[in-house]
């Protein structure tokens, strides 16, 4: 019976945890955004036009926000069912995300490459690399996550750590309104950490040690951080930017 019960109160403390999580990410999305996006007539004066195809990709990044809401909530409620035939939306709002999110960067019109910007983090071709590489652990995670369904505690830090990769736009620019000592795009890598170090602290807390999807995943995220700048910043990135965005 004790058994029993402490594993009641594990599977809750888990599923608990993971609806914070989700949580925590929505604010993040929305406060990261609310400018120049969610409340965007609020800030008339400084809020950028928007192209139809940047609304389109806001509108699915946000969807999958409320997504990875509603299937911690499924699972809270016992509601496997529902999670497992609602995951088939999902498939389809992340391959949009990707998608939609790579067209975006390729055409982004909003940075400008000068003699000024050369070679620095405000140069398109050096910036291209983020949201690039960000889509494409977005997808690697996600596509784990799939292959990995029926090993829900895999699934679940998989998903997790997708989305962390994810939300990275979203705290650059909570970084860029609130300090300029670091660029915006180093502090977002910066403070997708707290997401890594809040599962391992979960993981360790409950499990005694660290799952091997935080391990593993957690620490490809954390050595791909550095290879993103350097590789931003390499000639033939630059290059292949460049051919690309032309």
């Amino acid at each position: 019976m004790a058994t029993e019960a402490k594993l009641r109160t594990r599977l809750t403390d888990e599923r608990l945890f993971f609806m914070g999580m989700a949580a925590a990410m929505a604010i993040v999305t929305f406060v990261g955004f609310a400018p120049t996006y969610y409340l965007a007539g609020s800030y008339a004066p400084r809020a950028p036009a928007l192209t139809p195809t940047v609304h389109l990709h806001g509108a699915l990044c946000t969807g999958w926000i409320l997504f990875l809401m509603l299937q911690t909530g499924l699972i809270a409620a016992g509601r496997r069912d529902v999670h497992r035939v609602a995951g088939i939306a999902g498939v389809a709002i992340a391959v949009a995300v990707v998608a939609t999110g790579l067209f975006v960067a390729i055409h982004s019109h909003r940075r400008v490459h000068t003699a000024v910007t050369d070679g620095t983090m405000a140069d398109p071709y050096v910036f291209f690399v983020f949201p690039v590489t960000a889509a494409s652990i977005f997808a690697l995670f996600v596509g784990l996550g799939l292959l990995n369904r029926r090993r829900p505690d895999y699934h679940k830090r998989l998903m997790i750590l997708a989305t962390a990769s994810m939300i990275g736009p979203a705290l650059a620019r909570i970084v860029g309104r609130t300090t300029t000592i670091i660029p915006s795009a180093i502090g977002a890598l910066i403070l997708i950490n707290l997401f890594i170090a809040a599962l391992a602290v979960h993981d360790i807390r409950t499990r005694g040690r660290l799952h091997p999807a935080t391990l593993w995943g957690g620490g490809f995220l954390l050595v791909s951080e550095p290879l993103r700048v350097a590789i931003g910043f390499s000639e033939p990135w630059r290059a292949f930017a460049r051919m690309v965005m032309s």
